[in-house]
Order: structure tokens, then sequence, then C-alpha cells
């Protein structure tokens, strides 16, 4: 089934530049294009995409406050920050609203592509020019009261935790593991609790912060 995508950006040459490079792509089923928050709004409640491409500097309502409001309403939408900043507190406060990917405008058309193919496989993914430091005090916010450094991990809490930052299937995760698919949700579960990481996504800046897994 194509991934449905809604592109939102104010600039007409950019965001045409952005349908053409993903309508070339079969995968991909573009459903709507949005140029302010507010249509943004309107037309993810009407289309509910699977994938939105979100610049942050849109008239009135920003792309931040967007992404906050359209995931409260679809929680299951997925959403990759397409910005031409990428500043520390800009990367964090996107990623805080739920945003699953932050991609800078400034590098190719395939940096996108692969992007949205990142995240609709339950990754994060992130500008190869962006450290993860930069989301560091974020992650840690993340995790609540909890401080990850004195949090030990045994190796097959790791092997798990990388297996799902790389957006494996709980069906691969249970051949790689050895275990059943329900014991894969379970120890999933329990990860989430120790971590104090209530989404899949808030275990993979774990990952990606504490050095388990790479962005």
């Amino acid at each position: 089934m194509n991934v449905k995508i809604l592109i939102v950006d104010d600039h007409p040459l950019l965001r045409k530049g952005m349908c053409q490079a993903l309508a070339e792509q079969p995968r991909f089923a573009l459903v709507g294009e949005a140029s302010t928050g507010e249509l943004a709004l309107k037309l993810a409640l009407e289309l509910k995409p699977d994938l939105v491409v979100m610049d942050i500097g849109l008239p009135g309502m920003n792309g931040i406050e967007t992404t906050r409001q359209i995931l409260s309403a679809l929680p299951a939408t997925k959403i990759v920050i397409f910005s031409g900043g990428a500043d520390g507190p800009l990367v964090d406060e996107a990623l805080q609203a739920g945003a699953h990917g932050f991609i800078l405008k400034m590098g190719a058309g395939e940096e996108l592509i692969h992007a949205i193919d990142v995240v609709m496989a339950g990754g994060l993914c992130l500008s190869p020019e962006l450290s993860a430091t930069k989301v560091e005090d974020h992650q840690r916010r993340l995790v609540g009261e909890a401080d990850p450094s004195k949090l030990v991990l045994s190796s097959r809490e790791k092997q798990l935790l990388r297996l799902v930052a790389g957006g494996t299937r709980n069906r691969d995760i249970a051949c790689s593991l050895g275990i059943g698919a329900k014991s894969v949700e379970v120890s999933r579960s329990r990860l989430m609790k120790k971590l104090s990481c209530p989404r899949s996504a808030d275990l993979i800046r774990y990952a990606i912060r504490e050095g388990i897994a790479k962005a």
C-alpha cells in the first residue's frame, strides 16, 4: 500500500519540487499540499495522511505547533520536519512536539526520501549534520526523573533496544532473539517502563542518545 503524504510549506517552488521528487516514487501517494499551519491541520483531519512533511517557518501557526495539534488528533500519523534552520533548541522543540524526523532543506531530495522510509519503518531520522547530542536535554526529560546514566541494561535489553531503534518488526525481533512474538511485546513493554519511555519513538531517542543505536 502506498504511503499517503501531505506536503506543508509556504514556498510554492519548494513545495512543487518536493511534490515532483516524491511523485517519482511509486510507493508514495501525494494526497495534498498546504501553505499554512491552519490549512495543514484541516487537510490532515480530512485526508488522514500516513506522513506529513512539515516546514517550521509557516505564516500564522508555525510548523511545530501544527505538528503538536496534528499528532494530538491523529497520533498514528508520522511527521518529518523539513527545515532551513537546525539549531539545538529548534530540533529539541520539534522532537518534543512529537516529530519523527528532522531534515535540513539544504540536503538532497534523496535524504528526504530516505527519512520517510526510515520513519515509516518506525525509526527516528535526523539529517547527518545534526548531532544526537543536540537533543540530549530533551531526551533526558523524556525519561522523567530516572537518571539514564544510572540505569543498567542487560545485553539482551540492549539488543532489543537496538532492534527497535532500527525499525525491526516484532516478528523479526522474535526471530533474532529466539523468542515468541508475545514475549517480544512483553519485553518491549517492560523496557519502556524501565526507561520511562511511553512511546516507541522515545525508546529510539534514548537509544541514540546513549549510543546504543545510530541516528
